[in-house]
């Protein structure tokens, strides 16, 4: 069965509480659940909230961010992952989106900053295994800089590689991708190493900053991308995620129902 979930952020303006409510009343599988939205509302009112809605949590964002100035901010991040893994346990979501932090002006060559990510994965991974919480990597597109050095698929299994755990993988979104080299063959690489999917569409010409389009609205070959991660034997939550000030400032509701119709068109 493919599960649709809904990312918090493309409901920007409502609460935590007020996403798992209409999300479960439009008939979601899941939610993706922001850290900032599920603290801002509390997480034993939160956590509570969303046991008696029956949505499932597709995945935490975010943690990661490993790259500092320092070590002693290297290691605080190492244990906000932690205090994150302990957070997705609690929601029984087997995902938690990992960003790795960029080189930006940290002074670090790219050996050295896959080297810190390396370790800390390596660290992190037991613990995030013990708690059954898989950790996924979000390779991010260039054009959003300061998140992250990796890019593509490739140069994001070189780290999932060298981690060597079956605990860390990719987490895939179409936006960050869908202009990647090779992109189809890539995602038959990294089959069974890709944890969860994000979903959502371009336009033409983005728009400086957020600019995302929902599903059907702009050029992403959506329905061929999904087509070959389901041949890879995905199983997971697509989650949609747009950040768009245009669809931030619709009818929620009405954008779930488009939402859910345009997804079943996608995957029908």
């Amino acid at each position: 069965m493919r599960k649709l979930a809904v990312s918090e952020v493309t409901t920007h303006y409502w609460t935590f509480g007020e996403d798992v409510m209409h999300y479960a009343q439009a008939g979601l599988d899941g939610i993706g659940v922001w850290r900032d939205k599920l603290d801002q509302y509390g997480q034993e009112q939160g956590l509570a909230l969303l046991e008696k809605s029956g949505l499932q949590v597709a995945n935490l964002v975010d943690a990661g961010y490993f790259l500092s100035k320092t070590r002693s901010q290297t290691r605080r991040a190492i244990e906000d992952a932690i205090e994150a893994i302990q957070l997705a346990q609690v929601l029984k979501t087997d995902c938690l989106l990992i960003v790795t932090g960029d080189i930006g002006s940290f002074h670090r060559t790219l050996d050295q900053a896959r080297q810190i990510v390396i370790d800390a994965l390596k660290e992190l991974a037991p613990t995030a295994q013990g708690a059954g919480v898989r950790l996924a990597i979000e390779p991010i597109h260039q054009r959003y800089g300061g998140y992250t050095f990796l890019h593509d698929i490739p140069s994001t299994l070189e780290i999932i590689d060298a981690v060597g755990s079956s605990a860390v993988g990719l987490f895939f979104d179409t936006d960050h991708l869908y202009e990647s080299p090779n992109l189809f063959a890539n995602i038959e690489t990294a089959g069974d190493r890709i944890f969860c999917v994000h979903v959502n569409d371009m336009p033409a010409k983005p728009a400086p900053g957020i600019d995302r389009k929902v599903i059907g609205d702009g050029i992403i070959p959506l329905k061929e991308i999904l087509s070959v991660i389901e041949s890879t034997g995905y199983q997971g939550f697509y989650d949609v995620e747009i950040m768009s000030n245009d669809v931030w400032n619709r009818d929620y509701d009405q954008l779930l129902r488009d939402l859910k119709s345009r997804f079943a068109q996608l995957l029908g």
